[in-house]
């Protein structure tokens, strides 16, 4: 302190930090909040995600697609890896993003609005996988409620992923139906597993 050598005839200002250039917008202002709401939501996402019951092998893949580490075309792309295209492989009309591919493409879109329908959540959805994760399921009060719709989307999410590589390295057709009795099953079975009332069989479910 004491080597610091203040001089009196210099002028004090202000320095905006989060701008390069040290001066305050309405932009940098909107982008710190944003990012601050970014970590928030995805700390609270993760927590959510790593106490549910559910096989390592989702919990491994929820975390990548929160975090957007999943092997997407537009991600590949970043990385350098050259594809033949890089366009959503279930539509072909956009490139591959987490976004596109789970909530964008006609082919999953339609999966998620009957979803929708059936927690009685109809409206306008953000395609960020931690705020989508958020709306569809913390509207309820009850817990159990709650964690039902959690495996709901998280085993949807799953079979979107899962049936996505089916077609492209099996050449295995995506077919929207295949797809959500895939996710109910999963959804059910998890449901099984943890909560100790439930004795619904799977046909009548």
């Amino acid at each position: 302190i004491d080597s610091i050598h203040i001089h009196q005839s210099s002028r004090d200002f202000l320095w905006w930090k989060p701008d390069t250039n040290g001066v305050f917008s309405t932009n940098s202002a909107y982008k710190v909040l944003q990012e601050a709401h970014h970590s928030d939501s995805e700390d609270n996402v993760l927590n959510i995600m790593w106490k549910l019951k559910i096989p390592p092998k989702v919990s491994a893949f929820s975390w990548r697609l929160f975090k957007n580490r999943l092997p997407t075309r537009d991600n590949l792309r970043k990385t350098q890896v050259t594809l033949p295209s890089y366009s959503c492989p279930l539509c072909d009309h956009e490139e591959e993003s987490i976004y596109h591919l789970m909530f964008n493409c006609e082919k999953t879109r339609s999966l998620w609005w009957e979803t929708m329908r059936w927690v009685n959540r109809v409206g306008s959805y953000s395609i960020d996988p931690k705020n989508h994760f958020l709306q569809f399921t913390q509207w309820n009060s009850k817990d159990s409620t709650n964690k039902r719709w959690e495996f709901l989307w998280l085993a949807l999410s799953f079979s979107i992923w899962y049936h996505r590589n089916a077609k492209i390295f099996k050449n295995q057709p995506f077919t929207p139906e295949k797809v959500m009795d895939d996710a109910l099953f999963h959804t059910w079975s998890w449901i099984k597993c943890v909560e100790k009332d439930f004795q619904m069989h799977f046909n009548f479910w």
